[in-house]
């Protein structure tokens, strides 16, 4: 029993373990009755009939429960119950109770012989020891989820504040001069200005929506709901999105005509397109060549966006980049080359890329590519029923 219990995880799965093990060597009845939240036992919830004992009493268990001394039957406490309850205590200086093991024999002896009621609290003190273990695995855990969230909310609220400051006194500099001195100002300029602003709303709006859609997706408040996708309507939505910051960027598109079908989540896939491409406008500069590629490799989609801009920077690994607040600037990259509102951002777009590819079973990666450039690589499970969908090619 010490051996099983050593292997397996959760107390109601050792509670299980324990119930078998100790039947058979008491041919006996037996139920770990487990505490609530508010200290209060509880039966098994999903325990079949001959594994636990459901006519044990709740009351002489709680008094177990809550004084820690066995009760029931061979014992001074309650005698005339047909069962023995005894406490399974927390070693070391701690004294609670973990739970209450009761036993009901088919004949008394079985737990009445002092060499019988010895073994018996051997196997409670063991039982005890399993259940202590996953409770500190379960505090450990938490404390270890708490402090990763602690890290989180930390580097988000530094990542914020330093990304906003910047487009906030771009605004307030834009409008106070457009207050004071608008009209001694030409159209192209108060245009200008204008324009600035705009651009600097639009990347803190972009912000905002990348922190709540990364806090959406871990925290699996993001239902998918999939439905059959056509990739080239994904494509199609992203680029009229992005229609302002591409057009410093030449976009060509290549669909297979004969491209199945996808099952996914088309407002999902439509965001991982647009932060691939959003990701493009903002890392290389006017003139660059931005390709979209879509096709079928060995019953799996793949959706590929690359450029021939100045790539990643020397000495990083492109895959590091889909970690949350991973950001690179790229080799190129100048301020004379960069337009308003193009901003480094939070270094959330790419992370989000991954939770969005890998809530589809999906893999993404990305590599440089020789020469100068970078490439993004989608790759999406196909449907098994799915067929392929007469197209008309479409011009890039």
């Amino acid at each position: 029993m010490t051996r099983e219990l050593a292997g397996t995880r959760g107390a109601q799965n050792m509670a299980r373990v324990a119930v078998r093990h100790i039947g058979e060597v008491f041919e006996s009845q037996v139920v770990v009755l487990l505490p609530e939240a508010t200290g209060r036992l509880q039966y098994p919830r999903d325990a079949p009939e001959w594994e636990s004992l459901r006519g044990a009493d709740l009351s002489v268990a709680q008094w177990v429960q809550d004084h820690r001394q066995p009760a029931g039957l061979g014992t001074d406490t309650l005698p005339g119950a047909a069962a023995r309850y005894m406490p399974l205590l927390a070693s070391g200086t701690r004294s609670e109770s973990l739970g209450v093991l009761a036993v009901l024999p088919a004949n008394p002896r079985r737990v009445l012989l002092p060499e019988a009621a010895h073994l018996l609290e051997t196997f409670c003190a063991q039982v005890a020891l399993a259940l202590e273990r996953s409770e500190l695995a379960e505090r450990a855990q938490a404390a270890a989820v708490q402090a990763e969230n602690e890290s989180l909310r930390n580097s988000l609220l530094a990542s914020i504040s330093h990304d906003m400051r910047t487009p906030l006194a771009v605004i307030g500099g834009a409008a106070g001069t457009l207050i004071e001195n608008g009209e001694q100002l030409s159209p192209r300029e108060r245009t200008e200005l204008a324009q600035g602003i705009a651009g600097e709303a639009a990347q803190m709006t972009q912000l905002v929506t990348n922190v709540l859609d990364m806090m959406r997706l871990e925290s699996g408040s993001t239902q998918i709901r999939t439905d059959w996708l056509a990739l080239e309507e994904a494509v199609g939505s992203a680029l009229r999105r992005l229609a302002g910051p591409l057009a410093r960027q030449r976009v060509t598109v290549h669909i297979d005509p004969d491209l199945p079908l996808l099952q996914a989540d088309a407002v999902l896939i439509e965001q991982l397109v647009y932060n691939l491409l959003e990701n493009a406008a903002r890392h290389t500069p006017a003139g660059t060549n931005v390709e979209i590629r879509a096709q079928e490799k060995q019953g799996r989609i793949h959706l590929s966006v690359s450029d021939d801009g100045p790539g990643f920077p020397p000495g990083i690994d492109p895959n590091t980049l889909f970690e949350k607040f991973q950001r690179a600037q790229s080799a190129g990259e100048g301020a004379d080359q960069r337009r308003p509102g193009s901003g480094g951002g939070v270094g959330l777009g790419l992370a989000i890329c991954r939770a969005i590819v890998r809530a589809h079973g999906g893999d993404i990666r990305a590599e440089r590519i020789p020469g100068g450039g970078a490439m993004f690589e989608v790759t999406l499970p196909m449907a098994s029923d799915s067929m392929p969908v007469p197209r008309e090619p479409e011009a890039a």
